[in-house]
């Protein structure tokens, strides 16, 4: 899950962050007096809670989670139903950069900062980097086959877990099967095949676009780059390898800037009002999203879903037969290395993510009260909830159809880096010039690349290109 508005670069108050190492001497916002802390807490066993096997809490704990997941404060109460002496209080910190922002502010202050925080995949190298996450592999290092594989190692480094993978984005692309039953048009199933569909549209239908370019968002951007099986970052603490300039890169830009060029496709910066007024007006006849892109965009932005019928279908391949795909979105629940209490910590952020009880909760539809997560816990895709045909995507079981078949597809060589606001506020920039002519896709990767590789090493880092 992510926020549509969230892509306001956060490089300056992250580079704040990076000076300031937490060394677990904070004070957690969620303490109580009375608490017993984690040394005297202890685990006393190892019991299956609700299906797993989580350490038996017996001490006391009260814990502030930062989350802006729907309907969050369900979650909770599950919880405290199986953990009564583990009380957490949920703050709603905003979503995406807001609550990145105000996460960097207090680990810069050393106090106020929560026990368990909500965070995007793309951000966990840069707050490890700072310091700012506990280790909780001593008490979850038990679950990792429960979960995707993939995104367990977007939350650990060698054998240390920072966080339990919450939800996931597996990529795929969303069409109007209206206008593909009057148009005659056929579901790309490769981007060569795409290119083709958009330039055929666009001359029968001028008024419209057959998709959108979402031109504020490094992190769709990247999206794209990972389902074409580009792995921009390589390494782990100070030693990085960058290679964001690849040919297979500049290919997939080329492409997008190609049909921007033509008028098939509108780059325009999603979120925006005029992006809402055009997806209300099915102004797109196809979109580049996630599994969650129904619930987080369609449903809140298109009022006419009965008309436009949209549906999902695989992510077109470069190379046919090629099935590789990438992510966009998808979140983690991270303990702080500031709290005061990691084992109970590390147990709520297992439990929300991965029981039984939770995962019927975090897959049912937002507005039925649910979290409307597509899970990164492979139990949740067992849910008789999770497999129900979808209203907003004309009642297509599409997380049967599609997202769970793309989900193992997601190339797990990609990672990304301690540097990610950076790298998408440079992408962002770069992209931007090449689109409206003043270099080309080329140029803007490599001045990308060079950006990036300069920042790095100014940082500290041990880079190689």
């Amino acid at each position: 899950m992510k926020s549509v508005h969230k892509k306001t670069v956060l490089a300056s108050s992250m580079t704040g962050a990076f000076a300031v190492l937490v060394t677990g001497c904070g004070t957690s916002s969620g303490q109580t007096s009375t608490g017993t802390n984690q040394a005297a807490a202890g685990t006393a066993s190892v019991k299956m809670v609700d299906g797993l096997p989580l350490p038996q809490y017996n001490g006391k704990a009260t814990l502030t989670w930062w989350s802006w997941v729907p309907n969050a404060q369900k979650e909770v109460d599950i919880f405290e139903k199986y953990y009564p002496n583990i009380k957490v209080h949920l703050v709603d910190a905003g979503a995406g950069t807001t609550e990145y922002q105000k996460f960097s502010t207090v680990i810069q202050a050393g106090s106020g900062i929560p026990d368990v925080v909500m965070l995007e995949f793309d951000v966990m190298p840069e707050y490890i980097a700072t310091g700012a996450l506990q280790d909780i592999s001593p008490w979850v290092s038990q679950l990792k086959s429960r979960f995707t594989p993939w995104t367990w190692n977007q939350v650990s480094v060698g054998s240390h877990v920072y966080g339990i993978p919450e939800d996931t984005g597996p990529m795929g692309l969303f069409y109007q099967s209206s206008l593909f039953n009057k148009y005659h048009l056929k579901v790309p199933t490769t981007w060569s095949q795409f290119q083709q569909e958009a330039l055929a549209f666009h001359k029968l239908d001028p008024s419209q676009y057959f998709s959108y370019f979402s031109n504020n968002d490094g992190q769709w951007m990247f999206g794209l780059l990972w389902q074409a099986g580009c792995v921009p970052f390589q390494g782990s603490g100070n030693n990085w390898k960058v290679d964001i300039d690849s040919p297979k890169a500049v290919q997939v830009f080329s492409m997008w800037q190609k049909l921007v060029k033509a008028g098939a496709v509108q780059s325009i910066a999603a979120g925006s009002p005029e992006w809402q007024k055009n997806i209300n007006a099915g102004l797109y006849a196809t979109a580049v999203g996630s599994a969650w892109y129904d619930s987080e965009i369609l449903v809140p932005y298109d009022h006419n879903l009965s008309v436009h019928k949209w549906r999902a279908a695989f992510t077109p391949e470069w190379t046919p037969g090629d099935t590789t795909d990438g992510d966009w979105g998808g979140s983690v629940q991270a303990v702080t290395k500031a709290t005061k209490y990691p084992e109970a910590a590390a147990i709520f952020a297992a439990f929300i993510n991965a029981a039984p009880a939770e995962l019927a909760h975090d897959v049912a539809p937002a507005k039925d009260g649910g979290g409307g997560l597509f899970p990164a816990a492979t139990a949740g895709f067992d849910i008789a909830s999770f497999k129900q045909p979808n209203p907003a995507l004309d009642n297509q079981p599409a997380n049967v159809d599609v997202f769970e078949k793309e989900s193992p597809r997601v190339n797990t060589k990609f990672q990304w880096s301690p540097w990610s606001s950076y790298v998408f506020n440079e992408l962002q920039t770069e992209i931007g010039k090449a689109f409206s002519g003043k270099e080309s896709v080329q140029q803007a990767l490599a001045n990308v690349q060079q950006a990036v590789v300069n920042y790095a090493r100014s940082q500290g880092y041990n880079v190689t290109t």
